[in-house]
């Protein structure tokens, strides 16, 4: 297991940073790189050793993720997607169903993704409003939209939450491939700030029929997802640092004197790198909390995330200070960054909420 993570930096520098830029230009999907992740195996990290996967945990995906991310918040992101999708696959599918996706990730490469926010539901994306799953015999009608689906077209799965016949029950979970017919998106509504190369355009179900053996039994994804999150933007930071010496070393002015030898400079620079050693550190323990017990972890795993997030939006703005007039016209990648950073305020669940849930789950109330 060790080898894969160990391996994860030489992944990333070898497929990951050469198109970066592109995937960002050109609002264009990592395909190139999702190919070589199969090649390498990364696709069935999760995938238990006896059924022919590697056998990773929720440690391992946070520092693969936190590795990519460096070079590609968007690969981090979307990778990220395919795990929990896969790890609720594994958790809670029907067992013909489970052994149909292990066979079809490891042998053909195919990826998963999640489709659960809503435009009516903003960040209440465990409720879904807009989408209904009606039982006909021994399958599921579904009917309703997807607001932003990382991955759309590109990933072969979905993990789609909608509202069940009984509105006072939770979520029904099912699994949804892109070519069922009913399944459409709209790639054109696509135009997001950051992470252009996720995709996340929305998804049209028109009376899809799901079989009763794609029904998932009620995964709890939340943990992994939110922990993977603070794994991107903890990585992000750790990329902003970079960016920020490797500008203010090379800088320098007519008498001779580098950027980086500005106190102003320092002060700037000394905060972004506190950031992200402490979004790093948070990180990496609430996985390893995790690891050992997945609901206690809970809370740790929320303050990662939302620390995570409030430090990289603080670093990505020193670092276009940094920049200045050069970061504005492009240079380098403080633009890029800034405008990756900026997602993590609008990916659900919001900050406001993340920070209820560890005033209540602390205090020993329950979560809405």
């Amino acid at each position: 297991m060790t080898e894969l993570v160990d391996q994860a930096s030489d992944f990333a520098k070898e497929y990951i940073e050469p198109i970066a830029q592109k995937l960002d230009e050109e609002k264009a999907f990592p395909e190139e790189v999702f190919e070589k992740l199969h090649e390498e195996r990364y696709l069935q990290l999760l995938i238990p050793q006896e059924e022919g996967g590697i056998g990773g945990d929720i440690a391992d995906l946070v520092d693969i993720i936190w590795t990519f991310a460096q070079k590609s918040a968007t690969v981090g992101l979307t990778y990220l997607m395919h795990n929990v999708a896969l790890d609720g696959v594994l958790k809670t599918a029907h067992e013909e169903t489970r052994k149909r996706i292990i066979q079809e990730v490891i042998e053909e490469g195919k990826f998963l993704g999640l489709a659960y926010s809503e435009t009516s539901g903003g960040v209440q994306f465990t409720k879904p409003d807009r989408t209904s799953a009606k039982k006909d015999g021994d399958h599921w009608i579904l009917s309703g939209a997807k607001s932003m689906v990382t991955s759309a077209t590109f990933a072969n799965y979905y993990v789609v939450n909608a509202t069940g016949p009984d509105e006072d029950e939770d979520p029904k979970h099912f699994l949804v491939s892109k070519d069922a017919d009913g399944v459409t998106f709209k790639m054109e509504w696509w135009s997001g700030l950051g992470m252009r190369g996720n995709v996340s355009c929305p998804m049209f179900l028109e009376d899809v029929s799901i079989s009763e053996a794609d029904r998932l039994d009620n995964p709890q994804t939340h943990t992994i997802f939110l922990v993977g999150l603070a794994a991107v933007y903890s990585g992000l930071n750790t990329a902003i640092v970079d960016e920020a010496v490797m500008h203010t070393t090379d800088r320098q002015y007519p008498d001779g004197h580098k950027l980086s030898e500005v106190d102003a400079i320092k002060g700037h620079i000394s905060t972004i790198y506190s950031n992200a050693q402490a979004a790093t550190a948070l990180t990496r323990q609430a996985a390893q909390a995790a690891r050992e017990d997945l609901d206690a972890a809970f809370p740790q795993v929320l303050a990662a995330r939302v620390v995570a997030t409030e430090n990289v939006t603080e670093s990505a703005n020193l670092g276009m200070r940094i920049g200045g007039g050069r970061a504005y016209t492009g240079f380098r990648n403080f633009e890029l960054y800034l405008r990756d950073a900026l997602a993590g305020q609008v990916m659900a669940p919001s900050l406001d909420m993340l920070k209820q849930w560890i005033g209540a789950t602390i205090t020993g109330q329950d979560i809405d």
